[in-house]
């Protein structure tokens, strides 16, 4: 047994004792004990932490305090605030402001801590932890982006960037940012803020000595330089027609989509390329462009613009209208995640927040494939830009398995049997070969602790179905019961690991983002409360509520990360879709020629072998079956790992690969297989040949690779090149 779950399983037979003592606690002479602490001697600590301490019995909280527990970081004291929950017999340590990344930190509790007989602690404990890197944060590379303090969102793209698979990349806040930094990069991402006159000058001339600059809702006073006319208004909640008869436009959706937030509205300067354009509707175009690119000088230098906030828009098609948080919107009385994108509103009719007549297609992960492949098209010539395929293997869909299991009978036990009794024989769990899922279930639930036991170290994954008795919570009231369900569930299950993955009952989703903000601070990392119901609103229409496939963070109303992926439950048994086939459409657009690759979130209540549906659709194409445990490892690791000492000489590109030990054999890297007329000849790392695939990813030709850590050489060579996708 580890020291946690000695720890645990002190905090059951607290919890038993407890109760004897109470009637008369005047026989208690017994120290009170530390039963439990996170985090402990951790690394890769989320900065929302909570430090939290469980006794082995109920504490004085007059003697719990920020005196008697304390938080350091090289000596120097946190400000932080201290509560006692006397339910979990736990000391909460919440630090007034965010934690540093990459930071040791150091919990000190003092020995005259007591419990309500006056007994004290036996000796003072302290102990430490250290925290994750700034999202922001990249690894370095040819990539710089440029972010704003006062404007959050401009470090959501550290964020898409690594959904995409690159981590090449710098962050810097504008304030740093001088000629003599920008030189060092090839590429630099400009996210939305205002400029003065002298950092516009700075960014103009560094393009004009050969630099390629892709600005986000530019300052006007870029607007030169970008080969723009200001038309002096704006378009907000409109679409974009993306041109895929241009290079960067090519493969991507030829549909109009929608972008959230506001567009400001310009024509064209003669040279000019017009990548996308803007519509008012549907089917209503506008002279103005959505996105555009122009070459600079004579130096190869390069502007581009989105005239609109990517940032912005990817979030609030994610995570739905934040004017519509903390309400009732489809009646259902109780507030979902689903209420931020319902329309229909009793009193206050709107359009849907995401259109349903593109909900086939994930319009935020278009929209951040159009930027990877502007950021090809304008680094032909230079060091093309290697990055990592989304999935393990080369895999283009996954079938998140999760199930809420409301106390039945075996309802965990024998699905998770099936899907042993289904998986191919032979199979490698580390290779994502067999077949595995979450539970979420209750701790008052039939599923003993040893069965328990036993189907976590077979690979599955279990956790609380945290349940707020179906209402509609504040943030301090979730987070509190949050927390009790967890001490619960932990109490019963003492053996099993912290739990990391989180769907409430009911899916209540009380506002904008107080559900993951709790989770992050209690450990939890991967989301599933995005919920692709009801049935009277999705109308047996598969596909992407929050336009988008891909596991990424959640962000707060001003656009700071939060430390939570959120995954979208895309097929939820009682969505009264008609199943198996809406489970096939969603896998085959995934698989076949429109590319709308996902992680795909299920739900199933054991109520209607829904996920025997899930599973004989999954096998009969080849697409992996995982818990979420296993997506939130995969999502973590891939992102952990990257590309450094990127290097070009014209017909040689060199690297050196870091990859995650968690990524096993499972990583696959990309990069352009054509540039300047070249394409890929060879690889090799450390001197030994690397087999690869040419596979065309979204219009754009890549050469794909299995990732071991090395140095890699990349070979180019002159061909005659029909191929128009590395053609400007």
């Amino acid at each position: 047994m580890t020291t946690k779950a000695k720890g645990l399983a002190l905090i059951a037979a607290a919890a038993l004792a407890t109760t004897g003592l109470a009637a008369d606690s005047s026989r208690d002479e017994t120290s009170p004990a530390v039963a439990q602490v996170a985090p402990w001697e951790d690394r890769n600590v989320n900065l929302e932490a909570a430090v939290t301490v469980t006794f082995s019995e109920d504490m004085d909280p007059t003697s719990i305090d920020a005196g008697s527990l304390r938080l350091s970081a090289a000596g120097a004291p946190v400000e932080a605030s201290v509560s006692y929950d006397e339910w979990t017999q736990s000391a909460v340590l919440t630090p007034t402001t965010p934690l540093a990344g990459d930071t040791t930190y150091t919990v000190s509790l003092a020995a005259d801590a007591g419990d309500r007989s006056g007994n004290t602690l036996t000796s003072g404990q302290s102990w430490s932890f250290t925290t994750r890197r700034d999202l922001e944060r990249g690894f370095g590379g040819p990539v710089l982006i440029v972010t704003s303090r006062a404007l959050p969102f401009s470090k959501y793209y550290s964020e898409i960037l690594r959904a995409e698979g690159i981590g090449s990349f710098e962050s810097v806040d504008l304030s740093r940012v001088t000629k003599q930094l920008l030189d060092r990069f090839d590429l630099v991402l400009l996210g939305e803020m205002p400029l003065s006159e002298a950092q516009a000058a700075m960014f103009s001339g560094w393009v004009s000595t050969g630099g390629d600059l892709i600005a986000m809702r530019p300052d006007k006073k870029l607007a030169g330089l970008l080969g723009l006319r200001d038309q002096s208004a704006s378009l907000s909640e409109g679409y974009l027609l993306i041109d895929t008869a241009v290079a960067p436009g090519r493969g991507i959706v030829d549909e109009t989509i929608r972008y959230h937030g506001a567009a400001d509205l310009y024509r064209l300067k003669e040279g000019t390329i017009e990548v996308a354009r803007l519509y008012s509707h549907l089917s209503n175009a506008t002279p103005n462009p959505a996105v555009t690119v122009r070459a600079v000088g004579k130096a190869g230098g390069q502007a581009a613009a989105f005239t609109y906030d990517l940032a912005r828009s990817v979030i609030y098609t994610r995570q739905g209208n934040p004017a519509w948080a903390g309400e009732d919107r489809d009646g259902n009385s109780i507030i979902r995640a689903n209420d931020l994108f319902f329309g229909a509103k009793a009193g206050d009719r709107q359009p849907d927040w995401n259109d349903f007549d593109r909900i086939a297609i994930p319009v935020a992960d278009e929209q951040q494939r159009l930027l990877v492949n502007l950021m090809n098209f304008m680094l032909e010539g230079k060091a093309p830009l290697p990055r990592m395929w989304y999935f393990p293997k080369e895999y283009k869909a996954v079938l998140v398995m999760a199930g809420d299991d409301h106390r039945t009978p075996r309802g965990t036990a024998d699905s998770f049997d099936r899907l042993k009794a289904n998986e191919p024989r032979g199979c490698l769990l580390a290779e994502w070969e067999c077949y595995r899922a979450t539970s979420w279930i209750y701790a008052s639930g039939p599923l003993s602790a040893k069965e328990a036991n036993d189907y976590v170290a077979d690979g599955f994954d279990l956790g609380v179905h945290v349940d707020t008795g179906c209402d509609n919570l504040q943030r301090p009231d979730f987070e509190r019961t949050f927390h009790r369900e967890l001490f619960g569930f932990r109490a019963r299950y003492p053996d099993l690991p912290p739990q990391t993955g989180s769907r409430t009952h009911c899916v209540a989703w009380g506002d904008w983002a107080s559900t993951p903000k709790t989770e992050a601070r209690y450990g939890v990392r991967m989301d599933l409360n995005y919920y692709y119901w009801p049935g009277t609103w999705v109308k047996d229409r598969p596909g992407f509520m929050t336009g988008s496939g891909l596991p990424m963070r959640f962000a707060d109303l001003d656009g700071s990360m939060i430390d939570v992926y959120q995954v979208t439950s895309h097929l939820v048994n009682e969505s009264e879709m008609n199943f198996p086939s809406a489970i096939e459409a969603q896998l085959d657009r995934a698989l076949g020629s429109e590319g709308y690759y996902g992680a795909f979130g299920t739900h199933y209540d054991f109520s209607d072998g829904f996920d025997e549906q899930l599973t004989t659709a999954a096998k009969a194409r080849g697409v992996p079956l995982v818990s979420v445990q296993q997506l939130l490892d995969w999502t973590d690791s891939r992102n952990n790992s990257h590309f450094a000492h990127i290097a070009w000489d014209g017909n040689a590109l060199t690297f050196e690969a870091f990859a995650d030990r968690r990524t096993g054999t499972m990583l696959r890297g990309m990069v352009p297989a054509r540039t300047a007329g070249k394409e890929i000849l060879a690889i090799s790392r450390d001197g030994q040949r690397v087999s690869y695939k040419t596979k065309t990813v979204k219009g754009v030709s890549y050469a794909m690779f299995p990732v071991e850590p090395g140095v890699y050489r990349l070979i180019y060579d002159l061909r005659q090149i029909s191929d128009a996708s590395s053609v400007r």
